[in-house]
């Protein structure tokens, strides 16, 4: 019995058998439910849908001798006239003894002539014919034809309600009754057709049917307590093991059943009383659909409620029902929160239990303590109006602890709460928002002065290496004026000059990057003229770029643009530019210089084309270090992107890099000069 329980094959085999019953026996069960209302009496005409449909064919005759009525209208257009005859045309041609096993006759109301009928001759009489005459009477009041609700079976009855009635003219005649019943032999295939082989069917299948649906109900629910019982054991394991369903709350598979069982409830009881009619006159193939439907429906119930039953099972087994259940668990929380709110009750509890003690004083006040409950509501009004005061009180306190650390949060980090008269638990919220302010300054100062260390150390490192440097310059440039035989030497001097030069401007760029991104930098913005500060830097660097065949493509506008900056700074970030592209622009390629002016702001675009691949992102070239050359052959420092744009956002402009392929672009962006 334990290999059975732990054999996955026997287990899927179950399941999908136990799916396939299930599906066999809700589509028995459905045409048993489709059967019964036709074995409703002992024949096809004790059939409430047979009562409908000839109630339906009754109508129509009122409705064709409405419309003969109305054609005796002078009044009538053309088009009306028209209308009402291809309506007439229309029931003649359904009223045909072709056409229907409906069988009328229109008599006056004592019987001695037949106005209307659709007898054929072989039929004989109308009492031959059909199993059983039906009769009805129609008369004419103010203009509207009128037709007895339901038919009646005794012609005598008839006929005395309409002698008693005003004569009125119908088709030149006296008021009239209709005889009327559906053939015996029913060859035509209409509705009554229909009905009939529906109940022929009905009668010789339900027991089969009816067979099907309890073996197959019965072998699925064999199969069901199989399932349940072999649920939750593993081959690997001897004990139940639970799959992933087990970490699934158990109310949201009672909720899925429940949402299942409500919609299929209500889809019943919506068609209860219509469904026997409707589904006489659908086609087989919508018939069919909607069977598939129905079973559909059924096995989504059995399935959820499978799913449902098996993963109880298994928690069962588990003996874990309580701990996967969270209604459970929510009110083993509220017994474990009770004995905590025994030693110490915190904020949420105190609301929880304010509240209801709250509902309790109201009650007691209104409806329980007599003297207080006779001036109802006045009692209750007052401890409404004590209870808001209150929580304006803590509403108060609550804004202002929020005021306080958006404050904060905005960068006012020495802002602090003011905790008099706050309730208690706000007071401890506000005075530990005062703690993280002061916490938050205190690291702040620590990362200044780690700043400042730093600053200091790379201005010092650098004075101290200036002095050699500046010995070992002015050393090289002694030897170079010299008269020097030996070319090996003259080679080494020119590498030493080189290197030295290199060094210095290495030393003052680090010093200068240092400053700008620690904000050491003094800066005097003024009124500064971009385009004139743009030719100087461009004739400064002229014959550098005429040495790597450069060539500079202007946009700039006619007039004069001004922007308020620095000009020491400003010059700096257009003389990194410059030199960026005379260093890492491609050789015969052409320079764009582009100045623009917009609303309060002017920006520069410097763009070339790399003659290395820029594989490297733009903010990644910005750091410090960082070079486009990524063999590091070039005599650039890696700074000058970073001081430029240090330089610039301290004069309160941005700086920004566009790389696409081997296009780099700079782009300098700085407020414009008011006047």
């Amino acid at each position: 019995m334990g290999h059975l329980q732990q054999n996955i094959p026997i287990r899927v085999v179950a399941w999908t058998l136990f799916f396939l019953l299930v599906c066999v026996s809700a589509l028995c069960g459905q045409k048993v439910l489709f059967s019964i209302p036709y074995l409703y009496g002992e024949k096809t005409e004790d059939l409430p849908a047979f009562e409908q449909m000839f109630e339906d064919y009754m109508d129509q005759l009122k409705r064709y001798a409405q419309y003969q009525l109305t054609l005796h209208n002078e009044d009538l257009t053309y088009v009306e006239r028209q209308q009402y005859q291809q309506e007439i045309e229309k029931i003649q041609s359904m009223m045909a003894s072709d056409a229907t096993n409906f069988r009328f006759e229109v008599v006056t109301y004592d019987g001695s002539e037949v106005l209307y009928a659709n007898l054929q001759g072989q039929e004989g009489t109308l009492e031959d014919a059909v199993d059983t005459v039906r009769y009805a009477m129609l008369w004419v009041v103010d203009g509207e034809v009128q037709l007895q609700a339901q038919p009646v079976l005794e012609y005598g009855a008839v006929a005395t309600t309409a002698g008693q009635q005003e004569k009125t003219d119908w088709r030149e005649q006296e008021s009239v009754v209709l005889r009327s019943g559906v053939l015996k032999s029913r060859t035509v295939p209409d509705e009554f057709y229909r009905l009939d082989f529906s109940r022929y069917k009905a009668e010789a299948l339900i027991l089969w049917y009816l067979a099907g649906f309890i073996l197959c109900g019965t072998a699925a629910f064999g199969l069901f307590l199989f399932l349940m019982w072999v649920s939750g054991h593993s081959p690997e394991q001897k004990e139940v093991k639970g799959s992933w369903q087990e970490h699934i709350y158990t109310e949201v598979y009672l909720v899925l059943f429940g949402m299942i069982s409500w919609g299929i409830l209500l889809c019943a009881l919506e068609y209860e009383s219509e469904w026997v009619y409707w589904w006489l006159y659908l086609d087989e193939l919508t018939a069919q659909m909607l069977i598939l439907l129905g079973t559909a429906g059924v096995l989504a119930w059995v399935g959820s409620f499978a799913l449902t039953m098996r993963t109880l099972v298994v928690r069962v087994k588990q003996k874990r029902l309580c701990a996967s259940t969270l209604s459970l668990r929510i009110l083993s929380g509220f017994g474990r929160g009770f004995q905590s709110i025994l030693s110490q009750i915190p904020v949420a509890w105190k609301l929880i239990l304010s509240f209801f003690l709250y509902l309790i004083l109201i009650f007691s006040v209104d409806y329980l303590i007599e003297p207080l409950a006779y001036y109802f509501p006045v009692p209750g009004l007052l401890i409404n109006l004590a209870v808001l005061c209150l929580l304006c009180w803590r509403g108060v306190g609550f804004w202002r602890v929020c005021k306080g650390a958006e404050m904060i949060a905005s960068g006012n980090l020495n802002h602090q709460i003011e905790t008099d008269h706050l309730p208690n638990d706000l007071k401890r919220y506000a005075q530990a928002l005062n703690n993280i302010s002061s916490g938050l300054t205190q690291a702040l100062n620590e990362q200044m002065k780690s700043e400042r260390f730093k600053a200091e150390l790379i201005t010092n490192v650098s004075h101290d290496l200036k002095t050699p440097l500046t010995s070992i310059i002015n050393y090289v440039n002694l030897l170079k004026t010299t008269q020097q035989t030996d070319p090996t030497a003259v080679k080494y001097i020119e590498v030493l000059d080189r290197k030295s030069q290199r060094l210095k401007k290495l030393t003052e760029d680090l010093v200068e990057a240092s400053k700008a991104s620690t904000g050491a930098l003094t800066v005097n913005r003024e009124k500064i003229g971009m385009i004139q500060l743009l030719d100087q830097a461009l004739g400064e660097y002229e014959e550098k770029l005429e040495g790597r065949q450069l060539s500079v493509v202007r946009t700039t506008p006619e007039e004069e643009t001004y922007v308020y900056a620095d000009g020491r700074h400003l010059w700096r970030v257009l003389d990194n530019l410059f030199a960026n592209c005379t260093k890492y622009a491609m050789e015969g390629t052409r320079i764009y210089v582009e100045v623009t002016r917009s609303k309060g702001s002017v920006t520069l675009s410097v763009k070339n084309i790399s003659k290395e691949p820029l594989n490297i992102p733009p903010e990644r070239l910005m750091e410090r270090f960082v070079r486009g050359d990524v063999s590091r052959t070039t005599e650039g420092s890696g700074l000058g992107l970073s001081i430029a744009r240090s330089l610039t956002e301290i004069q309160g402009g941005s700086f920004d890099l566009v790389v696409d392929g081997d296009l780099f672009k700079a782009v300098v962006t700085l407020p414009q000069s008011a006047s």
